[in-house]
């Protein structure tokens, strides 16, 4: 039954996705508004790249079209926020952490690249193993906001959590998972049923702790 619906959910998963995407320019347009990246992390936009490339790459072996676009636009938006929160990454210790995290994804990256295009191998055995890669980078990209669990917890509060960009990646899994079901892939099932919880989960949080520190009704949110 899901079956003659396909296209129809694909398209309205592309559409969100690439408006989940976006929530990234409130959070450069923050960095770029006071001139700095603060404490604010690079993790979810190195991460966030990596997981786009992955996806790209697999949705051209698969291949598919819906999938192909989504990717392409959200790789193209992620090193766009990635460069602008490079730019504005003036501390040592964030700008460390980011640089770490840049050269294992990347390498990474690289590694699957030349496996899938340079290596020759067998294409299932290559779709296979991006797909598990792709899993990897998924759940990284949906779980980038639980680094801030701690802080959430001892504050009380989730003024640090990005609400926008978590409840975007809920309907966003839980579109993709359900477009899993339809073309019966476990690489797109899986990862996203994973993703769907994990940002429900944090979405509870919102319930449980208020968005505002006390003491501090009227100053501005952090992202992460």
């Amino acid at each position: 039954m899901l079956q003659e619906y396909r296209d129809v959910i694909a398209t309205v998963a592309t559409v969100v996705t690439i408006i989940q995407f976006l929530s990234g320019i409130d959070i450069c347009r923050r960095i770029v508004k006071q001139g700095s990246s603060g404490d604010i992390s690079g993790f979810p936009f190195v991460g966030g790249v990596f997981s786009t490339s992955m996806w790209l790459t697999y949705s051209i072996l698969l291949p598919d079209f819906s999938m192909a676009v989504t990717n392409g636009v959200g790789l193209t938006l992620q090193m766009l926020y990635l460069l602008t929160y490079i730019k504005y990454c003036i501390s040592p210790g964030p700008w460390y952490a980011t640089r770490r995290q840049m050269l294992l994804f990347f390498g990474a990256a690289a590694v699957v690249f030349y496996y899938v295009f340079l290596s020759g191998a067998e294409a299932e055995l290559v779709k296979t193993r991006v797909g598990l890669m792709c899993c990897f980078g998924s759940i990284i990209f949906c779980a980038a906001p639980l680094i801030s669990l701690t802080e959430v917890f001892q504050t009380q509060s989730t003024e640090i959590l990005p609400f926008p960009l978590i409840f975007a990646t809920f309907l966003v899994a839980g579109l993709w998972w359900l477009y899993g079901i339809i073309i019966q892939n476990s690489f797109v099932q899986y990862p996203n049923m994973i993703g769907c919880v994990l940002s429900g989960c944090q979405l509870l949080l919102f319930i449980v702790f208020p968005s505002k520190r006390k003491g501090s009704i009227g100053s501005e949110s952090r992202a992460v």
